[in-house]
């Protein structure tokens, strides 16, 4: 939901965990030399680029396509260190879709395999733009249910937001409201997700593909904590329970908010844990974050 932070990134090291002389040799044949003359450059190029080559797909057969994705073998990279591990130094913990669920890489042995708790979507679907399938700015780490259950239609491929360039904090808002004040135990409470510019289409379908405004009125139970929170810890009871007690350990006063919420609320935190945003975004209801 945050812009992801690709400052770990070398593309050439990247490109050099790919066997590319195996997949040139798979493509032998001639018919695939648009794809084998510029092979680097296809793993390596930015989104901007990848939308410029989007028509080589129409030189291929529905055949053609199935025997360039087998030469790409993603599959084969999917649980392979030298690979993964590019995507694992982004340091995105929670879905950047949807921040309801956690993505984790970790080796489950001594072998160079890994255990995930991620997918990477590809932005563009391999199966449609197979020589896209090792592309690194195709590929996003999410959760399964983002990859997998809410694949959406075709007017979703390439039009929601992209997490490498667009930042979703920026572009739409969560808010809740109660049937009653003051808030107690017995509220009922509603949450909604709105776009900040209601032009903005990709935002628009980003909600849409991945059903976030449905999802999250399922987590009325975590907003009421978060609001009935906000209303005992205020900034003035916050900077009481700085002065007694967390000054002196060494912590900050944005520490103190952090272990009250049991979230992060900078900003830039969102993508480390689950439900960030609503917290950070209720909060901001209350003006307690900032």
């Amino acid at each position: 939901m945050k812009k992801v932070d690709l400052s770990s990134l070398n593309i050439e090291d990247y490109v050099n965990s790919i066997d590319i002389k195996k997949i040139k040799d798979t493509l032998s044949d001639s018919k695939y030399k648009r794809i084998i003359d510029r092979i680097e450059f296809l793993i390596k190029m930015d989104l901007n680029t990848i939308r410029k080559y989007l028509n080589i797909t129409n030189y291929y057969s529905s055949d053609e396509k199935k025997e360039i994705e087998k030469a790409f073998n993603y599959s084969a990279y999917r649980q392979k260190e030298e690979f993964l591990v590019h995507f694992k130094k982004l340091n995105i913990k929670s879905c950047p879709f949807c921040n309801n669920n956690y993505v984790y890489f970790y080796k489950k042995d001594a072998s160079d395999e890994y255990n995930t708790l991620a997918t990477l979507e590809h932005y563009y679907p391999k199966a449609t733009y197979p020589y896209l399938s090792l592309s690194f700015y195709n590929l996003i780490p999410c959760c399964s249910n983002c990859n997998s259950k809410f694949k959406g239609d075709s007017t979703h491929v390439g039009n929601i937001l992209h997490p490498y360039y667009e930042d979703f904090d920026e572009k739409a808002t969560f808010s809740v409201s109660v049937d009653s004040l003051p808030v107690g135990k017995d509220i009922e409470l509603s949450i909604s997700l709105k776009q900040n510019d209601i032009n903005d289409t990709r935002c628009e379908k980003s909600i849409e593909r991945f059903q976030l405004d449905k999802i999250y009125e399922e987590h009325k139970d975590i907003a009421k904590e978060i609001w009935n929170k906000a209303q005992v810890y205020n900034n003035d009871r916050i900077d009481e329970l700085y002065k007694s007690f967390y000054k002196s350990l060494g912590y900050t006063k944005d520490d103190v908010k952090n272990f009250v919420f049991c979230s992060y609320l900078r900003k830039n935190d969102i993508n480390k844990r689950n439900h960030t945003k609503l917290t950070q975004d209720i909060l901001m209801q209350f003006e307690l974050n900032n």
